[in-house]
This record gives structure tokens, sequence and C-alpha cells, in this order.
């Protein structure tokens, strides 16, 4: 009897030290997860979906050529800090498909984009979500020159 009392002390004890062990291994509610960097909101593949002009209204449907052909590039920014642009069917002239690096400027604000040869093109950000990215850049060798939003949607 006194050896089935000491057993039954013992499996006790053991589950207890199980619950507790299991227990404590859970994620607890109250903690957040963390944020994801503008950087690594980024990293991902983009598509156009609108442009606006200076006073927000959407200009993607204009014929203007620089923007027909923009319509279905894929801008790829990885997390290595290289970037791609695609040309879709509708090619640019002249083209608009590259390679080279990226970097966040100006406190995250500015988006710099480097290629192998020429001036670094600097755009700001507008915004960055994990479905969306909003930059703006002024255009000058367009019809219409100005500052324009350019949205894209992650692919």
């Amino acid at each position: 009897m006194k050896n089935c009392l000491l057993f039954g002390k013992y499996a006790l004890l053991l589950l207890f030290i199980s619950v507790f062990a299991l227990t404590s291994c859970k994620k607890d509610k109250t903690d957040k997860e963390e944020e994801p960097t503008k950087k690594e909101l980024l990293s991902n593949k983009w598509k156009v979906s609108d442009v606006t002009n200076e006073g927000g209204t959407s200009v993607i449907g204009l014929p203007v050529p620089q923007i027909i052909c923009l319509k279905d590039n894929i801008f790829t920014l990885k997390a290595n800090d290289t970037y791609t642009i695609d040309e879709g069917a509708v090619v640019c002239d002249p083209s608009t498909a590259q390679s080279g690096t990226w970097k966040l400027t100006d406190n995250d604000t500015k988006i710099e984009f480097t290629q192998a040869a020429g001036d670094p093109l600097v755009v700001t950000l507008v915004e960055v979500n994990t479905t969306t990215l909003k930059i703006s850049y002024e255009l000058t060798d367009i019809p219409l020159p100005g500052t324009y939003t350019v949205t894209l949607q992650k692919q």
C-alpha cells in the first residue's frame, strides 16, 4: 500500500511538471508579433495598379507611351539589396528593363535604385504595407510634367 501511495505521489508530481512545462511553452497571447521592417515589406514583386498626378487624379488610362508601357512591368525588390524591372508584353522605348541594387535612404523615406552605369534614381516612399507600395517621382520628359504617385500591388 505504501508503494502505491509513493507511486501516486511521483505520478502526480510528474503530471504537474508535464503540465507546467507544456503550458509554459505556449506563446503568451499578450506577446506582440514584431512588425516587419520597411525593407522586409519592400522585398517583394510589385506591379503598377495606378498612377496619379499631383492633384490625385488617375492618369493610368491616358494614352501616354511612358505610362502604357509601365503598366505591365514587374518590379522585384529582393532582401539582398538587388532589384530587377522586367518588361511585360508592352515594351517601353527605350526599354525600362534593368537590374541593380536598391537601398532605403533619408531615414527610410526614399528608395535609391542604382544600376551598373548611370546616375541612381531616387524616389520618395509614400507608403508601404503587406499589399501596397506607393512611391512618388517627378517626371519631366512626358507631355504633362510633374510629380506623380505610382501605386503598386504585391504580386
